[in-house]
């Protein structure tokens, strides 16, 4: 309390006064400030606020001309300079292609060269419109008039120079170069250094001026601080002296009640705040006597339940701790479940990859069937062209016996002449006779032949039938498998969920059991707390009756703080969950608690 004044020194400015002064501190009345800390506190803050106002708009105009100076430099100054670089570097680029045209001596790229001429000169003029917008003195605008018009010189000077080339004119064009576009370049390149010069000339007066104006408004801003640093010291000081007197009153009262003293009081003469302040903390001290003396009684109270808290507890412990018991058996029996469903679902795996290989298999041998059948279709085929050929040789017997018997009839009309003529004839009769017996031999042989190669494409094309539908049935078989595989790939993964489920559960009840046995602990240690409490609150003196303290202005009145209070603070049935709270709750309970409330609360838990 290093600033604490004496006590009788301040009072008529605080309004904290003891009759003796009634006139003084009538000054700050007038304004309201004896009467009321919020108005000394707004009006300090208020001047305080008006002064940082002030510091803080001089700083912007400040920091506006800065800003104002740098567009001034960049607009007028930075970019006119990269204007007039632009220029002098594309004006350089059209002289170095110039003579690198006429080192070349290619009269064919001549129409390219003024196409890049032609964009540089394009660049030029956009260049020289940004600078000559930011032309700030008559100087400089005669400078920039005179470097124009040996721009345009030079200009018709290049056009001049690239016609003799396109006339394939080079020794011209280099002659000319020499004598006339060196010297023109040489001039430009002088207008273009003293109209840099002129800019960085006015670069330097502008920021002279920029510099003089920073250090008059740096000059001050530094008053204005300075003198605002002491009003605010003034203002400080001042505020301590008038605060710190009824906030020892209050240390005061505070040490009482750390040393458990409740019977002290405090003599109130402050019409502001603090008095207001002081008048709650004689309130506070009335309130906390009947906390104190409320606890006293309730704290047996308090400990009987935390026994029969405990009790209940100790039964849940039993029952959870039994449940998971259960719990381990049936994840176990899961557990088995499982392994079998998982066996079942591998050997569907396998039945499914098996049907699949019969299916396969089936499918090739349909295929091969089909096969015969066209193999046994050709030779059907065969057979009936070689039946056609057979009778095709029947009647060429035939046609010959006929022949020969027309033969033998002329032989015997011509006698002894054609008796050796007949005799050939007769042997062809024969031959003819005996390849029409073959034929039909044949004949009847490729017709049997025909009949049974019928018959047997009739058999395969049936088998071949056969086969598709035992490989439709396959296949069936081969999808319900499939079906059945991965409805017991599904049922596995469901069981895992539900093995895994259990477990969950399993933990979970192994975590109510260590949760039922904190909630346990902690009303032991509720227990203790309460008979901490009974010798805690022990420490506190105060008279066996209480008297009323003058209640502070617009505040509310005791009694109806205790029913709020009381309200607040009534007693709950503890559950497993506030097993640990309950003590820390209980601690801070300040109206009676009813006997009926734990005898309830009782109930509930052995019901649990």
């Amino acid at each position: 309390m290093a600033f604490l004044p004496r006590r009788n020194t301040f009072k008529a400015v605080l309004g904290c006064h003891n009759g003796n002064h009634p006139h003084s501190g009538r000054k700050l009345d007038m304004f309201g400030l004896n009467r009321s800390v919020k108005a000394r506190l707004a009006a300090s803050l208020g001047l305080c606020i008006v002064l940082l106002i002030v510091v803080g708009f001089m700083g912007l105009m400040s920091t506006r001309n800065s800003q104002e100076a740098l567009e001034n430099i960049s607009q007028k100054n930075v970019k006119p300079l990269t204007a007039l670089a632009e220029v002098r570097s594309e004006l350089l680029r059209s002289w170095v292609r110039i003579v690198a045209q006429q080192a070349d001596r290619d009269s064919s790229t001549v129409n390219e060269l003024q196409q890049k001429l032609d964009q540089s000169n394009s660049r030029i003029d956009t260049a020289w419109q940004k600078y000559s917008t930011g032309i700030q003195s008559e100087r400089e605008a005669a400078e920039a008039n005179a470097l124009h018009e040996h721009m345009v010189e030079l200009r018709n000077s290049i056009e001049r120079n690239v016609s003799l080339m396109a006339a394939n004119d080079f020794d011209g064009a280099r002659q000319h170069s020499i004598d006339t576009l060196s010297t023109q370049y040489n001039q430009l390149a002088q207008d273009i250094d003293a109209l840099f010069q002129t800019n960085n000339r006015q670069a330097d007066t502008s920021f002279q001026q920029r510099s003089q104006a920073y250090a008059t408004t740096r000059n001050i801003v530094i008053g204005v601080i300075a003198l605002s640093v002491l009003l605010a010291m003034a203002l400080a000081f001042w505020l301590i002296r008038g605060i710190m007197t009824p906030l020892g009153k209050a240390q005061e009262m505070a040490q009482s009640l750390s040393e458990g003293d409740l019977t002290s009081r405090i003599d109130i003469t402050c019409r502001d705040e603090f008095g207001d302040m002081l008048r709650s903390l004689d309130a506070m001290r009335h309130r906390l006597t009947e906390v104190v003396t409320s606890v006293q009684r309730n704290a047996g109270s308090v400990q009987i339940a935390s026994r029969e808290i405990a009790s209940g507890n100790d039964d849940l412990n039993q029952r959870t701790q039994s449940q998971a018991a259960n719990l381990e058996q049936t994840a176990a029996s899961m557990e088995e479940i499982t392994s079998t469903v998982r066996q079942n679902a591998d050997n569907a795996a396998q039945a499914d990859t098996l049907a699949r290989n019969v299916s396969e298999r089936a499918r090739e041998g349909g295929n091969v069937v089909s096969q015969a059948v066209s193999a046994m279709g050709e030779i059907n085929t065969s057979s009936q062209k070689i039946a056609s050929i057979i009778g095709l040789i029947d009647d060429i017997a035939f046609q010959t016996n006929l022949l020969a018997l027309n033969a033998s009839v002329e032989a015997a009309r011509a006698g002894e002449q054609g008796r050796g003529f007949a005799v050939v004839a007769a042997e062809v009769r024969n031959l003819a006779s005996r390849s029409a017996d073959a034929a039909k031999d044949i004949k009847a042989l490729v017709e049997e032949s025909v009949s049974r190669v019928a018959t047997g494409t009739e058999l395969v094309n049936r088998s071949g039938q056969t086969l598709e539908q035992i490989v439709t049935s396959v296949k069936q078989v081969t999808d319900l498998v499939g079906e059945i595989a991965v409805a017991s790939r599904e049922q596995s993964t469901g069981i895992d969920q539900v093995n895994t489920a259990i477990t969950e559960m399993d933990s979970v009840t192994q975590q109510n059991a260590s949760l039922v046995e904190e909630a346990s602990a902690a009303s032991r240690s509720l227990e203790q707390q309460a008979e901490a409490l009974i010798r805690e609150i022990a420490f506190f003196r105060h008279a066996e009756e209480v008297g009323h303290p003058q209640p502070p202005r617009a505040a509310q009145p005791t009694q109806t703080r205790a029913k709020q209070t009381t309200s607040t603070h009534a007693p709950k049935p503890a559950t497993s969950h506030s097993a640990r709270a309950t003590s820390h709750h209980s601690a801070k309970a300040s109206a009676p608690a009813p006997r009926n409330t734990s005898h309830s609360e009782v109930e509930e838990w052995e019901s649990f």
